[in-house]
């Protein structure tokens, strides 16, 4: 799908420039600078972009400038909004810009860290005075607060004309607030401005004693079991936390469990590509634990049947999983038992109209996806009226919408139970959110203006994929995000860390800049677009914390030092695999994974630690024409000289014997050696104990490989009932004993609204 891609070092924030607007280079109570831009040398164009937060260049992997192409530019400002395809409407979207910044008095949203005291800028013509000013807060509780307010500095920290018109902007000292979502409401001149307070603690949730721990993981699908109907699900993951548990692991992790095109218009399993970040995936419902199927006389007698039962030995035996085939056999069990439940008088009924009632989006989602059943081809080839919102009764099947409001509340209830059940095991349930969703899927058909759609996001050209990489899903709009305050993206933000003890974020560097490829446009013709890292970080800590869940950035591949940084800051756990610090210089050691860190072998999208070890992902990327057979030679040397290091590293530090080691050796080693280290977390592959050589996803290729179908080799009860793979695990737990400390401070307390921090029953806003 994704990962590796050259960035640009350093980002400057989204700033409005223009040349007749004037700056202070001093802060407040200190005397005024007044200067021209230094955007001045800009072409207008240039600063028309550079104003909408559009980067207009970065570095590559080699460390040379490449800079976005005029045409680039301007098919991205249409997506603000902006023409710009002649002078004249450049200089008049310029006029347009500067106008619409200098007239919100407020910005949108402000983040104030730790409860302490905090400054608002505010904007205003230079007819007005600023003072007074009548301020209001409305609390996150109901509460509602007048505060004196004056401003900090009589200074100007900074004055425009625009058109004829002087504007100036002075600083407003605002006192601490409690943690949480406060409106600001600011009245002057009859009229009044709002603007959305995120008051959130510095650092996101850490648990008050860590101790360093460890966890499998394993792809659900890929869990398959005896009991399983094919592909794994919540059931297998249920004993296959057990098991973890009685070993000593603290985690089982997985990959997103989020609904995924399975029949119509496509099939598409990737889980970085959802139809929705808002609901679960009906595929991994356990239908055997489904309460329902036993009173179901049509279902129970059709899950006999020898016709059905022979189906089901037939995928169980498969070592692919056959999503769409699947999914239908599911189906024919799960429509009946909807369709009793509906017609059928039951005890349960009260528990499901209070999901609904507290999730007011299921009935649209169940819609969205019965007409899309109907219908067969994606949302945006529907008519017009479809297209954008409104559905009727007569757009789809009844009884396929009552089909997808209980398959939604039966898998939340599975999710719920596997939480639960996790907590009381003492093992923590770790979940992935993925940085997209799909074009053709509800929440881009339900949140068009959250997106920057029809653009897509991707990765320039780099040495791995020359003509660059398009992931082929929208971007966040990170204007229409911020004027929203952000409520889609703390809707999914809530739903995923719900029932998440750890949750993983897909490529963390999206919070700050992403790709950006123009609708028509190759993959090597984007351009960065920058968002305002530190609202998303103040959300995630301050959501992190109400619902007790630990937060893991993914910033594996070239990722500028201000993320990283911006991680540390917070106390995110960086994500460390052992494949990337491997070294071809001998005087160069391997990098100890950090502290906070979550610290492995590999990932679920690179090649296992076989197949790595033996190079035979390199023999993959030349059958795919990645690199060519003259190249092949060189990076198998690469590899053997890089292996031999790791070798030699790990004897040094006493992990392995004098003589030549098999693969089996080298992999306990790196286990162990990354086990006695002072990662928080070690992650253990499932897969690499058995020496698994296929990869669960080869980035980069879709047809060309079985890309979120295989099966684990071993089954659930296999993996068991293995000594090597138990005695190899216990080791591990071995290792991980001693405990540290939090940081002091690093877990204040966060009131949730009455509710308790971690609360999976709570409703789906």
């Amino acid at each position: 799908m994704k990962r590796r891609n050259p960035l640009e070092h350093g980002r400057r924030k989204p700033i409005t420039v223009c040349s007749s607007r004037f700056f202070s280079t001093s802060g407040p109570g200190r005397s005024v600078t007044a200067g021209k831009r230094s955007t001045e040398h800009l072409s207008p164009l240039h600063q028309l972009a550079k104003g909408e937060g559009i980067l207009l260049h970065y570095r590559d992997m080699a460390g040379e400038t490449l800079r976005a192409s005029p045409e680039t530019l301007r098919a991205l400002l249409q997506l603000f909004g902006l023409s710009a395809d002649h002078d004249h409407q450049v200089r008049a979207a310029l006029v347009e810009q500067e106008q619409r910044h200098w007239r919100e008095l407020l910005s949108p949203i402000a983040v104030a860290w730790d409860s302490k005291q905090f400054r608002i800028d505010l904007r205003q013509s230079a007819d007005f005075d600023v003072n007074p000013i009548r301020c209001r807060i409305h609390f996150e509780d109901g509460r509602v607060r007048s505060l004196d307010c004056h401003t900090g500095s009589p200074r100007v920290l900074e004055v425009a004309e625009i058109e004829g018109k002087r504007y100036i902007s002075r600083s407003l000292t605002m006192p601490g607030l409690p943690l949480g979502y406060h409106q600001l409401e600011i009245e002057q001149a009859g009229r009044v401005h709002r603007c959305l307070i995120i008051s959130a603690p510095t650092r996101s949730y850490s648990p008050p004693e860590a101790r360093k721990t460890w966890g499998v993981f394993l792809p659900m699908y890929a869990a398959h079991s005896a009991h399983s109907w094919g592909a794994g699900n919540l059931g297998a993951f249920r004993r296959l936390a057990d098991w973890t548990a009685s070993l000593g692991g603290r985690a089982v992790a997985t990959l997103p469990l989020l609904p995924t095109f399975l029949e119509h218009p496509t099939c598409d399993p990737s889980p970085y590509a959802p139809g929705s970040r808002l609901f679960w995936n009906e595929f991994y419902l356990d239908i055997a634990r489904v309460p329902e199927l036993a009173r179901c006389p049509a279902a129970k007698l059709l899950v006999r049947s020898a016709a059905f039962q022979n189906k089901l030995a037939h995928f169980r035996d498969t070592r692919l999983v056959d999503y769409g085939a699947e999914m239908r056999l599911r189906r024919e069990v799960l429509e009946p038992v909807a369709s009793f439940f509906f017609s059928t008088p039951s005890s349960r009924r009260d528990k499901f109209e209070k999901f609904l009632a507290g999730n007011p989006r299921m009935a649209e989602y169940a819609a969205f996806r019965a007409t899309c059943d109907r219908s067969k081809v994606s949302w945006q080839r529907w008519d017009e009226r479809l297209r954008e919102g409104k559905l009727q009764a007569g757009d789809y099947s009844e009884s396929r919408k009552n089909y997808y409001l209980f398959t939604q509340w039966i898998t939340h209830e599975q999710m719920t139970a596997l939480s639960q059940h996790c907590e009381r095991r003492n093992t923590e349930l770790y979940l992935d959110l993925p940085l997209g969703v799909h074009s053709d899927g509800y929440d881009i058909w339900r949140e068009r203006d959250a997106f920057a759609f029809p653009a897509r996001v991707g990765a320039p050209p780099d040495v791995f994929f020359t003509k660059g990489q398009d992931w082929g899903f929208a971007p966040l709009h990170p204007r229409r995000n911020r004027l929203e305050q952000y409520r889609y993206f703390l809707d999914y933000l809530r739903f995923n860390l719900r029932h998440a003890a750890v949750l993983r974020l897909d490529h963390i560097m999206g919070f700050h800049r992403l790709y950006w490829i123009p609708p028509g446009f190759p993959a090597s013709q984007g351009a960065y677009v920058g968002y305002p890292a530190e609202e998303f970080h103040a959300m995630l800590c301050l959501e992190s914390h109400r619902q007790a869940t630990v937060l893991v950035g993914e910033n594996l591949g070239t990722v500028p030092a201000e993320v990283n940084q911006a991680m540390a800051r917070h106390q995110f756990r960086e994500t460390y695999v052992l494949q990337y610090e491997q070294q071809t210089d001998s005087h160069q050691s391997v990098r100890p994974p950090p502290r906070r860190s979550v610290a492995g072998l590999n990932s679920h999208d690179m090649p296992t630690f076989a197949a790595h070890w033996n190079g035979l992902d390199i023999e993959d990327r030349a059958a795919l024409g990645l690199i060519t057979r003259r190249e092949l030679r060189s990076h198998h040397e690469q590899r053997t000289t890089a292996n031999a290091f790791l070798v030699g590293f790990l004897r040094r530090k006493g992990f392995l014997r004098p003589q030549a080691p098999s693969a089996e050796e080298v992999l306990r080693a790196c286990l162990e050696w990354l086990a006695a280290g002072p990662a928080e977390f070690v992650l253990v592959n499932l897969e690499d104990l058995w020496l698994e050589t296929r990869p669960q996803n080869v980035p980069g290729t879709c047809a060309e490989r079985p890309n979120w179908r295989r099966k684990s080799q071993l089954s659930l009860e296999q993996i068991q009932a293995s000594k090597p793979i138990r005695e190899l695990l216990q080791r591990i737990n071995a290792l991980r004993p001693e405990k540290q400390r939090a940081e002091r401070g690093s877990r204040p307390s966060v009131p949730f609204r009455g509710l308790p921090r971690r609360n999976v029953n709570a409703s789906v806003r």
